[in-house]
């Protein structure tokens, strides 16, 4: 059992007598979730790097994929025996867990009293997996209901570098996905347009998209681009972490800031545009929209985006009592939308059921990778990830800040600094820096080209025909081995490593590899990937719309109602920090932690305990809760905050200052709804109430669920740390 933190109302009165408490729960390990090799024997339960596909404890599964799951059975021992005293976490006052703790595969329950304030979690062993129960309400639901059924999909792309829009209805087109090609700005069709802003000197948005991009120089104005980068995970904990190649973002203005601003002017046309298309009779108010995100991104930042897509407007309330309105905005991960795109094209790939294949989504600003498994019959189509996914800022973007400091080391190393500063002013060299962008970087054969020259115009250099440095008539020629040394190779090399380390999550084989994405449109990198792993994986392909697998991806399973991914890995530890009972173990290795609470129980501070272990295989919608139960002092102390935290360690911490955990966000429950705080409130003394927290984890999100009697009361608010 354990306990957390400070109660909301806090109250001082430490020397009222407290009744003893004998819970009478005993908690249930989660129940095995169908596995994707059936002689592997199952267990959901946390377990050491790599992610699993194996897994503990010899319990094999039993059922199919379409059952719920089912816990084993678990035995009592000490039935009689002495009470154990209570352990305390903390951060979330007034409560504890009423999941007992499980030593070598059996269960002691626990009687003991408990002071004032304290809310109580499970004991665990040392090294032992976090007690997790699966709800009895957790099951695989559709994404909505049939009566649904001929409801508006709209998916967004919204990519470091270029942006999409797509839709698609049952009722439209045969229900075939279709994408948003004619942008303001050109008479041309684009399947993406540029993620880029142009401001005023005030801060208003002046220009969007393929405008903004184009736009020559203008006083007082501002152009930012790349800013989605911000919200990565590590430039979100710690400023300094920010990549300083990045454009720096407008005075007063915050990323999400710049996020809601293209968002709104994305959204707002791309309504406008859908109507013209198909005409009146899209219903886009009550429209469900998909939004991606790359993969290495934590909940921290998809709560970010989700903020900035409901400030943009691309949800909102259609109606009189429509109050779920927020839930029509739907987060999924890149690798995830372009697997689901991947999956379809099945007859191109060769790919059948019980095959695995790695999605590599290599866009212009990350790189996202996950693996999954093709799980029953293709006309039924669904799939299942096997591996924590992963990802990193290695997209096509970093080759463009390369080849800048490339063309800068060379200008500044033979020309004065005045002229120097003059070539690099981004106006001034725009031209070049484009073309390498929109077109070399990609046509780039690699070592075939060691030999070529490739030629970017210069402005402004005093002697546009100086041969030594490889200026001929003002362009700035550069050895194609030059380029791929030092622009490429550090990029590719990058990638090349990512798949690699995901290779090596399973112990299955990886029938096919796939690469999507923008930068997947590099004949170096689908070079360099062949020359790796052609002899592993017999299929290396790039899909049809490689380039908007993501967004198709994720429009199609929008279209679908239903989950096509059928079960997810957790890509990280979720974790909180609890008081437990003093063992040995703590008095030997962290006696200053140790306190004497109110109960005379020696206390154990500044323990963790796992409410989600990375790589748990989870399926869509289920729901890993764990009891607690909270001693209230009066009708006023219903509520408690804790701290959540994360790990991407395989490995299971004990204390907190062992490192490798991160603070995610405050965790806030109110109890005063229940049926059972309300009446022991009536009590007149204190009194405890019991209930359960449980998290659901999606592709991307994370939610938070009061549970009481088995029914959701309501949802959790998660308050992310600045």
């Amino acid at each position: 059992m354990s306990c957390c933190g400070e109660p909301k109302t806090a109250n001082d009165d430490h020397n009222r007598q407290v009744s003893q408490y004998n819970p009478a729960f005993v908690s249930q390990q989660p129940g095995p979730t169908p596995d994707l090799t059936p002689k592997t024997p199952y267990f959901q339960q946390p377990i050491a790097s790599p992610p699993p596909v194996h897994y503990q404890n010899g319990y094999q599964p039993q059922q199919g994929w379409d059952q719920r799951p089912t816990s084993p059975p678990i035995s009592m021992i000490n039935g009689g025996g002495s009470p154990r005293p209570p352990s305390i976490m903390n951060g979330m006052s007034g409560s504890y867990s009423m999941n007992d703790s499980i030593r070598n595969g059996t269960m002691r329950q626990s009687t003991f009293g408990m002071p004032q304030g304290s809310l109580y979690a499970p004991s665990l062993s040392p090294g032992s997996p976090p007690p997790m129960s699966t709800s009895p309400v957790a099951r695989m639901e559709p994404i909505s209901p049939p009566i649904d059924e001929g409801k508006m999909s709209i998916s967004i792309d919204f990519g470091t570098t270029f942006s999409g829009v797509a839709y698609g209805s049952s009722r439209i087109a045969g229900g075939k996905v279709q994408q948003i090609l004619s942008w303001p700005g050109s008479f041309e069709n684009f399947r993406k347009i540029p993620t880029c802003l142009l401001y005023d000197e005030e801060g208003r948005v002046i220009a969007w998209g393929l405008e903004a991009k184009n736009a020559g120089p203008l006083a007082d104005t501002m152009k930012c681009e790349w800013f989605k980068l911000f919200l990565e995970p590590h430039a979100l904990r710690d400023q300094s972490a920010v990549d300083p190649r990045l454009p720096p973002l407008p005075p007063g203005k915050k990323a999400i800031d710049l996020i809601v601003d293209f968002l709104g002017c994305l959204w707002e046309y791309a309504k406008e545009q859908i109507t013209r298309e198909i005409g009146a009779v899209a219903d886009l108010n009550t429209a469900d929209v998909w939004l991606t995100v790359p993969a290495a991104w934590d909940a921290k930042g998809c709560d970010i985006m989700r903020d900035a897509a409901i400030a943009a407007g691309l949800v909102q309330s259609a109606r009189a009592g429509d109050s779920q309105w927020r839930d029509r905005l739907r987060i999924i991960t890149e690798p995830e939308a372009a697997a689901v795109h991947c999956a379809h094209l099945t007859d191109l790939h060769k790919l059948k059921p019980s095959q695995n294949f790695i999605v590599c989504d290599a866009g212009g600003g990350t790189v996202d990778l996950a693996i999954y498994k093709i799980i029953g019959q293709m006309a039924n189509l669904e799939i299942a990830e096997i591996a924590a996914r992963s990802g990193a800022n290695c997209g096509s973007l970093f080759l463009d800040l390369r080849f800048r400091e490339l063309v800068k080391t060379v200008l500044v190393t033979f020309f004065s600094l005045r002229i120097t500063l003059l070539i690099l002013m981004p106006r001034l060299w725009q031209t070049s820096c484009t073309h390498f962008s929109e077109t070399d970087k990609l046509d780039y054969g690699g070592i075939r080209d060691d030999a070529n020259m490739f030629h970017f115009t210069c402005f402004n250099v005093e002697d546009p025909n100086d041969v030594s440095v490889g200026l001929v008539d003002g362009q700035l020629s550069i050895p194609g081995a030059l380029l791929r040394r030092e622009v490429f190779d550090p990029v590719v090399e990058q990638v090349l490593a990512l798949i690699e380390e995901q290779t090596r999550k399973i112990d299955q084989r990886i029938d096919a590899l796939l690469l999507v994405g923008g930068f997947a449109g590099s004949e170096y990198l689908k070079q360099r990937v062949e020359e790796r792993f052609s002899s592993r994986i017999k299929v290396i392909a790039r899909p049809v719309d490689a380039d908007t697998a993501t967004l198709r991806g994720a429009a199609r399973y929008g279209l679908a109602r239903k989950p096509l991914v059928s079960s997810v890995i957790a890509p990280r530890s979720y974790i909180m920090k609890v008081k437990l009972p003093a063992d040995q173990e703590d008095w030997q290795k962290r006696p200053a932690y140790i306190k004497t609470n109110d109960a005379g129980v020696h206390i154990c501070e500044n323990r963790l305990q796992y409410l989600v272990q990375k790589g748990a295989i989870l399926r869509k919608g289920q729901r890993l809760t764990t009891q607690f139960c909270k001693f209230s002092q009066t009708n006023q102390d219903s509520a408690f905050v804790a701290v959540m935290y994360t790990s991407e360690s395989d490995r299971i911490m004990r204390y907190t200052d062992e490192g490798e955990t991160t603070e995610l966000c405050k965790w806030t429950v109110d109890l005063s709804s229940l049926p059972a705080f309300q009446q022991g409130a009536l009590s007149g003394g204190g009194f405890y109430t019991e209930f359960e927290l449980g998290l659901e984890l999606d592709s991307a999100e994370v939610r938070g669920i009061l549970l009481y009697d088995n029914q959701e009361w309501g949802r959790v608010t998660f308050d992310f740390l600045n």
